[in-house]
């Protein structure tokens, strides 16, 4: 028996050094990848020694910094928190994980860090840098909080033009763990805007810090049965696959006593528990909230209804109808037996195809199921249906499950005025999704776009006419990839069509191809981010356009200033422009790089995706051959913004 155990640990050593072997020999080739500046075949190789290794502390920093010089900071940033758990003493890789956290929208988690950094430090340089950074991150919320106490303080807790002045002060108590007062504007939030099921979630997230598990369930689960798909989607993740007791249900229902989904499916729970009784209360209480709701009304019925005495000793057995395919589909359905719920709901349509109720609960079936293809041709059905209420919930849900997918039809105008050219220029663009091989990197589209401005032709010393826009009307078909680390690629073809009669100098209707890479990334409270701060965005962009003499045209825009939100939910910006263009082809008008301040504002009365916009910029031709105008310019625009999608 001892011989045994000696082969035993033998085994395992010889195990253990092989494995400690190999996983040197992958970092020794990362080191070596890394040395010839191969960052990605580096990566690679630290992934697969860590592999064989994964408490080596040091290997997990040096994946680390190797992705921060790929450009992978969220990747980087988890590496760093692995490095940082193994080697409880490693500041640097703990300073390194904060700082990352505040870059990639994790402000909790980097004050927390600098926080425990600044009190127990292993190097005063590591309690010193932490210390700072501690102070601007928390001086800015402290002062917030005290702002947003004030405003709350002069206005009642159920005013609803106060909400938004709650959400910030909850937003801000959060973030600087202040969790109990997070807690009691989120549940004001929730008193103002009852039917805000996503606020469920914050209530959850602040309870479940706060070690209040029973209530962080309840609300979750509450959320779990939201209508609105995203909320439901995001709550059901975070709740795991057990399903709830009905004690949990009834705890849900006290925080959302309106849900009739929740209610419904606990009636349900207790007819599968055969406590009836249970039941007819809670059906009896969706119909003073729903009087509409016929699942609830016919089960009710049913219970009601008094036994017959059977005609015979031999038991009476029932014909499989419609009804009854219909009420085991919304047992299966509220029980979380979804396949069942599936094969059910799917026999009460063959029995009858015009009951879009049951089309309806199919598509919530094929929702919760994760099989969202299936689920929203069952939502198109249902919301054909002569039913308004049925109709009403199916679209709401096919609308938001095809806008979760991406929306199929964008459009966006840009209207502005430009000082510099003494004219008005409009641009703009209606996008139409094809339904083409989705579930692939691409996706098709119709594309028509306007490029126009209002002068049409201007004189220029010996040149003749000069057009300062396309004047054109473009319609074609794109191609265009998903979004990889905020950069997408895409080209289209068409046919330019110019509007002007009189212009001469292109012929009516023109080939026109187009394409090229998009870049576009915010930092911190950029504009529609539910809180004022800070912000930095920039976007660049590489397009060819077939007509400009096959040219490339590169762009760089940045802006970075604050952001100030009002209680009445309208907010602007103060920023700064730093713009650069440069062409392939030297052409002095694209190539140009300008600076000066600017302010973007949104109003209450303006619908999402819109706002006004005015920069006032001092620039210079970075290029000026051939250039008929001064070396230096200024402009002042006056722009408005439109986007919409669904």
């Amino acid at each position: 028996m001892e011989f045994v155990r000696l082969c035993a640990c033998a085994l395992l050593s010889c195990t253990l050094l092989c494995a400690q072997i190999g996983g040197a020999d992958e970092l020794g080739s990362a080191y070596k990848l890394l040395k010839a500046k191969d960052y990605d075949g580096a990566i690679q190789a630290f992934e697969r020694g860590i592999a064989q290794d994964p408490e080596n502390a040091g290997a997990h920093k040096d994946l680390a910094y190797t992705l921060l010089k790929a450009g992978k900071n969220v990747e980087a940033r988890d590496q760093f928190e692995a490095a940082m758990r193994l080697n409880v003493r490693d500041d640097t890789a703990a300073l390194e994980y904060a700082f990352l956290c505040y870059e990639t929208h994790k402000p909790i988690e980097a004050r927390r860090t600098f926080d425990k950094l600044r009190k127990h430090g292993v190097t005063p340089s590591a309690r010193s840098t932490a210390e700072q950074a501690f102070r601007n991150i928390d001086k800015p919320l402290e002062d917030g909080i005290a702002r947003w106490q004030e405003a709350v303080a002069q206005s009642s807790p159920t005013d609803p033009s106060s909400y938004s002045a709650h959400w910030e002060l909850a937003v801000l108590a959060e973030q600087r763990d202040q969790l109990q007062l997070a807690a009691e504007q989120y549940e004001i939030c929730r008193r103002i805007k009852p039917q805000n099921g996503a606020l469920l979630l914050d209530l959850a997230r602040v309870w479940l810090q706060l070690n209040d598990a029973e209530q962080g369930h309840a609300a979750l689960l509450a959320a779990s049965r939201s209508p609105d798909p995203r909320t439901a989607e995001d709550a059901l993740e975070k709740m795991g696959s057990r399903y709830p007791y009905p004690y949990e249900f009834e705890n849900a229902l006290k925080l959302d006593p309106a849900n009739v989904p929740l209610r419904r499916e606990l009636a349900f729970l207790y007819l599968a528990l055969h406590k009836d009784a249970d039941a007819v209360r809670h059906f009896e209480r969706i119909l003073e909230i729903a009087p509409g709701d016929q699942p609830s009304a016919a089960q009710l019925r049913a219970l009601r209804q008094p036994l017959k005495p059977a005609a015979s000793a031999a038991p009476a057995v029932r014909p499989q109808s419609h009804v009854d395919a219909k009420t085991m589909g919304q047992k299966s359905l509220a029980a979380g037996f979804l396949k069942d719920a599936i094969r059910y709901y799917q026999i009460a349509h063959e029995s009858d195809p015009n009951d879009a109720e049951v089309a309806l609960q199919l598509g919530w079936a094929y929702n919760q199921a994760k099989d969202d293809g299936e689920a929203v041709k069952w939502f198109d059905l249902a919301r054909h249906s002569p039913d308004k209420k049925v109709s009403s919930e199916a679209d709401r849900a096919w609308h938001n499950l095809r806008s979760s997918n991406g929306p199929d039809t964008t459009v966006w105008i840009l209207p502005m005025y430009s000082s510099r050219w003494k004219d008005a220029f409009a641009y703009g663009q209606w996008k139409r999704n094809l339904p083409l091989f989705r579930g692939t990197p691409l996706h098709f589209y119709l594309s028509s776009r306007f490029v126009g401005d209002a002068r049409g032709q201007v004189a220029a010393d010996g040149l003749g006419p000069q057009y300062l826009s396309e004047s054109s009307v473009i319609v074609g078909a794109g191609v265009a990839t998903r979004q990889w680390h905020h950069l997408l690629g895409w080209a289209e073809a068409g046919e330019a069509i110019k509007y002007l009669p009189g212009r001469h100098d292109i012929g009516a209707a023109i080939p026109d191809y187009r394409g090229g890479l998009n870049f576009a990334k915010g930092f911190g409270s950029v504009l529609g981010a539910h809180s004022s701060g800070a912000f930095y965005e920039t976007t660049g962009d590489a397009i060819f356009i077939s007509r400009f003499n096959r040219d490339w045209m590169f762009y760089s825009q940045n802006r970075t200033g604050r952001t100030f939100h009002a209680a009445d939910g309208s907010y602007f910006q103060l920023y700064a422009n730093a713009d650069y263009v440069h062409d392939l082809k030297n052409q002095y008008w694209a190539n140009t790089v300008d600076f000066g301040p600017g302010a973007r504002a949104h109003l209450p009365w303006m619908p999402p995706g819109v706002y006004l916009a005015a920069d006032y910029l001092r620039g210079v031709y970075t290029q000026n051959k051939g250039n008929p105008r001064r070396p230096n310019y200024t402009d002042f625009r006056v722009s408005f913004w439109y986007a919409a999608s669904r």
